[in-house]
């Protein structure tokens, strides 16, 4: 058998052989198993089928990413109308004290598809800084560390844990700075007074009050000059004016800058030298990956920076910008996507691996894709380019700082039933679960691109409706009016009708390649529903939606629940419709009752040694987990009740099968002897947890309800 073949057969049976044996390819340590298991067939971060080769992060927009690189067409468990297999990258950061914090886990789905090329996926996680710092301050540098395990999900805490197929990688991050508005209370109130301030208050109100950095001001040139040094060069220095005004003789700012940096002492002819021969320089900064994330719409580029200085100012300063433009080739010649940015500074105290930094660009790819089924390829190249935008349109365009990279991306197939080329609505998630992954009951089950996992899950609380405009109109003319959408919803008791509830989007604008902060539009319907449609990616200007958000509903009974997008179609007197999607509500909490049936029962009298016993329930129609626990649990001494006819259970759970889906109803029993080790005399309680598997808020698993009895234990 070659040795192709035997890698597809392990692989086809990953999961039964880890059910037989979880040590079966020898990655556990004996830390991860009672009693370690022999070996079979000995495979630890093997990079055959994928491999994660970069790493990067946005100070600004606090984005982590990743690039995953598939390098085979099989073993991915079927083609692009299976499920395929998942690819999940799991985050770690330290903030420089040896310990690791678990950030979350992400994930993409990977097919088996006919591309001899390796193929680039980007992924995403939300970072939320555990610590920053004011501008003047020594910088927050965390090590980031990140886990890709094909079709095994990285556990959870275990920042060591080594992958079968997959592998890890690390790279330092730059977290950015408190703002000058908190900063400022910090020195006015103390550090204690405002830690006791809600941080969301704190977060919102700096929002408000907070002032772009500013500009080091050319005249300052001959201060950086001289702190500078020998260390960076006077093309580097002066680079950004003397383009300018290159590219431009008659930009009187720049040639005013220019002279400017002449009075500074920097020679301009080495300058105006280097501009006449432009070649890549990576001695600063260096594109190390491109890619694609899939899901999102958006590219990603990677950027290194290595060198403490040569970025035009500080922290306190607004630094300059490393430029990337995109570009796409779909076989018929590279077809310019857009440039974006990420701004960057002097840092004293960078690693010498350097930083790792990220810069993303949304785009819209429904006039490439294919039908249903038919996945597509791409070409994909980024050209980096220092403190001045790559010239646009021109994919061989040689930066004097910065260089290029290229790779092939995967164009996913268009959801079931949209025509290329129509304008189409697509509801793309609910409750932010793909539609793909909720039944014609309206039940969600799997695991979206975050890790939030669906097990015949309904939904409740603040439900996102995610979607798209397929084939929309770009326009970057204020006069041209942005598409109007609606949503449709027929609940159990109602007809189907339009939702007029205002709600809120976040949108992002790239302008001249500098990403603006993101800014909140109020969307308020008006009496039909009607509300403006926001993307637009008309190059040089792109306006994209966070996480594609087209509303927010807000069920108020229970039952399922039917959706629709409706469009305006401005060409047409009939209204564009988008398939109906069926979701359950679930707006209740389960009941759930615990009692001391023995001795005194409730709030009785007990003596250490006595055996408690007495009954629990829980009663709902989406069950996920019930626990039973005794607190205070020090005085316990490890003291549990256990589930009677259980094998000593204190918890059941759906997923295992041991809980039914409507609830259960049984017996428990509390040794207080606790097998020589006996609970102190004290005041206790014992208490029954019990959680559904509803989707709340489209963000967590379960409604959650609490009962507790009292008990006193004596001498």
């Amino acid at each position: 058998m070659d040795i192709k073949r035997k890698e597809l057969e392990l692989r086809q049976s990953f999961k039964v052989l880890l059910l037989q044996n979880p040590n079966y390819f020898g990655n556990l340590t004996d830390c991860d198993q009672a009693s370690p298991a022999a070996i079979i067939a000995p495979k630890i971060s093997d990079t055959t089928f994928e491999e994660l080769t970069c790493l990067g992060y946005n100070p600004q927009t606090k984005d982590l990413g990743a690039v995953v690189r598939i390098k085979l067409t099989g073993g991915y468990s079927g083609g692009p109308c299976t499920d395929g297999s998942k690819e999940y990258v799991r985050f770690y950061l330290d903030y420089g004290d040896g310990v690791w914090i678990d950030e979350g886990v992400v994930n993409f789905d990977a097919h088996d598809l006919p591309f001899d090329e390796h193929l680039c996926y980007a992924v995403k996680h939300s970072l939320k800084p555990k610590k920053q710092t004011c501008c003047d301050k020594t910088p927050v540098l965390p090590k980031v560390r990140a886990i890709l395990s094909w079709n095994l999900e990285p556990p959870a805490n275990q920042p060591n844990w080594l992958p079968i197929w997959g592998n890890r990688l690390e790279c330092d991050i730059q977290i950015e700075p408190r703002n000058d508005f908190f900063c400022n209370l910090v020195a006015q109130l103390g550090d204690l007074v405002v830690q006791e301030i809600d941080p969301l208050v704190l977060e919102q109100i700096s929002a408000k009050v907070a002032e772009p950095a500013k500009p080091l001001p050319v005249a300052q040139t001959y201060a950086l000059k001289q702190s500078y040094g020998k260390k960076v060069e006077d093309a580097r220095l002066g680079f950004k004016p003397v383009y300018q005004l290159a590219a431009n003789p008659g930009n009187q700012l720049a040639l005013a800058q220019s002279k400017t940096l002449k009075q500074a002492g920097l020679n301009i002819g080495k300058i105006t030298d280097f501009l006449k021969f432009p070649q890549f320089n990576t001695s600063y900064e260096e594109l190390k990956c491109v890619g694609l994330d899939r899901d999102a719409s958006v590219l990603h580029a990677d950027v290194l920076v290595k060198k403490p200085s040569g970025y035009s100012g500080d922290l306190c300063q607004d630094g300059s910008r490393e430029y990337v433009a995109f570009y796409l080739d779909f076989g018929s010649g590279w077809q310019y996507m857009g440039t974006s940015s990420v701004g960057v500074h002097d840092i004293p105290e960078i690693p010498d691996s350097g930083l790792c930094y990220l810069v993303t660009l949304p785009v819209n790819l429904t006039e490439q894709q294919k039908v249903w089924c038919e996945t597509g390829k791409a070409k994909i190249r980024g050209i980096l380019s220092w403190n001045v935008p790559p010239v646009p349109g021109n994919p061989n365009y040689i930066a004097h700082w910065g260089d290029w990279e290229d790779c092939c991306i995967e164009i996913r197939p268009l959801p079931n039933g949209v025509i290329p080329g129509t304008l189409t609505p697509v509801i793309e998630s609910i409750g932010s679960m793909p539609v793909l992954l909720i039944n014609a009951a309206g039940y969600a089950n799997g695991s979206n691109s975050v890790g939030l996992t669906g097990i015949e899950s309904p939904f409740d609380g603040n439900i996102l409706i995610s979607g798209i405009i397929a084939n929309q109109i770009n326009s970057s003319d204020p006069l041209v009016p942005r598409l109007k959408y609606r949503l449709m919803i027929k609940a159990p008791s109602s007809a189907m009708q339009p939702w007029t509830k205002e709600f809120e989007i976040f949108t992002t604008t790239i302008s001249g390649g500098i990403p603006g902060p993101q800014v909140a539009v109020t969307q308020v319907p008006d009496s039909d529903g009607w509300v403006d449609y926001y993307p637009d990616f008309m190059v040089p200007d792109t306006i994209s939606v966070d996480d594609n958000m087209l509303g927010l509903f807000v069920p108020t009974e229970a039952g399922l629940h039917e959706i629709y997008i409706e469009v305006d179609d401005p060409n047409s007197a009939v209204n564009i419709t988008s398939a109906s999607e069926f979701f359950m509500v679930d707006k209740k909490a389960p009941d759930v009752d615990i009692e001391i049936t023995s001795g005194t029962g409730n709030c009785g009298k007990f003596t250490v040694g006595d055996i408690i016993s007495g009954t629990f329930s829980m009663t709902d129609d989406h069950s996920l987990a019930l626990a039973l626990s005794v607190t205070p649990t020090a005085e316990a001494n490890g003291a549990t009740p256990e589930i009677t006819g259980s094998g000593g259970a204190s918890s059941l759970s759906y997923s295992g099968g041991t809980l039914p889906g409507g609830g259960t109803a049984g017996t428990w029993s509390l040794d207080t002897g606790n097998g020589g080790n006996p609970m102190d005399p004290c005041g206790y309680n014992i208490r029954i947890r019990g959680e559904d598997r509803t989707i709340v808020n489209s963000a967590f698993i379960g409604h959650e309800n609490w009962d507790i009895e009292g008990f006193c234990l004596e001498d």
